[in-house]
């Protein structure tokens, strides 16, 4: 199912045939560097997709596959996550793309396309990040986002950043 369409994009649900594309780009370690689980072997990435799915099913949101329009090529995923946080329920957008998509304004399109699903289909009020503060290429996503720097926390061991944006 299509969640969105860019210029450049497509933003649809996830399959288990996504396994494999999804798979190599979630075991570079570069393209997973800030990650809290490291890198995903083709298993873990398979199980990965399964609890998408399942997120789609309990939530009616979660990652979704980026595909190119041009070459059909999926080349990472974007979307919302749900997370309780500060003993609050809270909604985060995530995005991660292949290496060799870096620096073409991919994540930033996918995640304008996210905001605007969120806001206009899921009628969400507020979206988050938590971004590690050296992660400079996700910060200045957030930020074109309009999302605003709001605190550091430690989570999950790691000191990170939050940022948010007010959707109302």
């Amino acid at each position: 199912m299509i969640v969105a369409k860019t210029s450049r994009l497509i933003l649809r649900h996830f399959t288990l045939d996504d396994v494999d594309a999804l798979s190599v780009i979630l075991s570079d370690p570069e393209v997973m560097r800030y990650s809290l689980d490291g890198t995903k072997t083709r298993s873990q990435t398979f199980h990965f997709i399964d609890n998408i799915i399942y997120y789609y099913q309990k939530y009616n949101f979660s990652l979704y596959a980026v595909i190119k329009k041009d070459n059909q090529e999926l080349i990472g995923f974007c979307g919302l996550l749900p997370w309780k946080f500060d003993g609050n329920k809270e909604v985060e957008i995530g995005y991660r793309l292949a290496k060799t998509e870096w620096e073409k304004g991919f994540a930033t399109e996918a995640a304008v396309a996210i905001v605007d699903y969120a806001k206009e289909q899921l009628q969400l009020t507020e979206l988050f990040c938590l971004i590690e503060p050296e992660n400079k290429r996700s910060i200045r996503v957030a930020q074109k986002l309009g999302m605003k720097y709001q605190k550091s926390i430690i989570f999950h061991g790691l000191n990170v950043n939050v940022y948010s944006i007010s959707l109302n």
